[in-house]
């Protein structure tokens, strides 16, 4: 199983998020079983070159959100999945930030063409190892860091997309100007987890914050899936609101 971690020590996305990223998708996608052992921190030390303090901050994070937990003498094990609820959110953020008259700007972190991990992949409904799109973004409200946001898009639907100017526009907005594509529906879990040194660099906030992981699955007329977005919401700045009716639908 560590054959399938792939750590790029001459990126900018530092060496801890990378392992605990490509944990978080082995665990998702199945790959480790509800509490099945994980690696040892000296397996994974040895396989991939890194020191165990990494390592130990890949695990804690794993922990933090549930994902796993540590049982005293025998190591870290996978957990069984949290149960969520959900909230269908018909706007975009942009849409949502103009309506209550808010200023919303956008940096631009990241955007290049990568392979899909499995649980990316399967998110998607892409083969595992097809390229993707991976679009990173840090989402300001009033000059004030609100989300750090990941997406993840098929250039099957959205070709040549990552060399698009969208830096100050809508992700949506532009898709549907320039692909005549239009979101219909959209699934949303929302999990209450704490902020990473990585995150909370960029939301101008503490490690170990309170925040928000939202996930998002945006689909098309046709049924297939347009976006998988993960967003990190400050949790200090942020509240949610549901509405639940029983009207009929149209």
């Amino acid at each position: 199983m560590v054959t399938e971690i792939k750590i790029d020590k001459t990126s900018i996305i530092p060496v801890y998020y990378q392992l605990q990223e490509a944990l978080v998708d082995l665990i998702e996608s199945g790959k480790f079983q509800p509490d099945e052992l994980l690696p040892s921190e000296n397996e994974l030390s040895q396989e991939l070159g890194i020191s165990r303090n990494t390592i130990q901050r890949a695990f804690k994070y794993l922990v933090d959100r549930g994902l796993a937990y540590r049982v005293q003498g025998k190591g870290t094990f996978a957990a069984n999945k949290r149960i969520t609820s959900s909230m269908v959110a018909a706007l975009s953020f942009s849409a949502e930030m103009l309506g209550m008259n808010k200023i919303v700007h956008t940096k631009m972190l990241q955007k290049e063409e990568v392979l899909a991990p499995d649980a990316i992949a399967k998110r998607l409904n892409v083969a595992s190892g097809e390229k993707i799109y991976r679009i990173q973004r840090l989402r300001y409200v009033d000059d004030l860091p609100m989300s750090l946001q990941t997406s993840y898009l098929s250039p099957r639907l959205v070709p040549d997309l990552i060399h698009k100017n969208f830096e100050e526009k809508s992700l949506f907005a532009i898709i549907k100007e320039l692909y005549n594509l239009e979101v219909c529906d959209a699934f949303e879990t929302l999990q209450a987890v704490k902020a990473t040194k990585y995150e909370a660099k960029f939301l101008e906030i503490n490690e170990g914050d309170a925040v928000f992981l939202l996930e998002r699955v945006s689909k098309i007329k046709t049924g297939e899936t347009l976006e998988f977005v993960k967003t990190i919401l400050r949790g200090d700045k942020s509240k949610f609101y549901v509405e639940l009716t029983n009207k009929p639908s149209e």
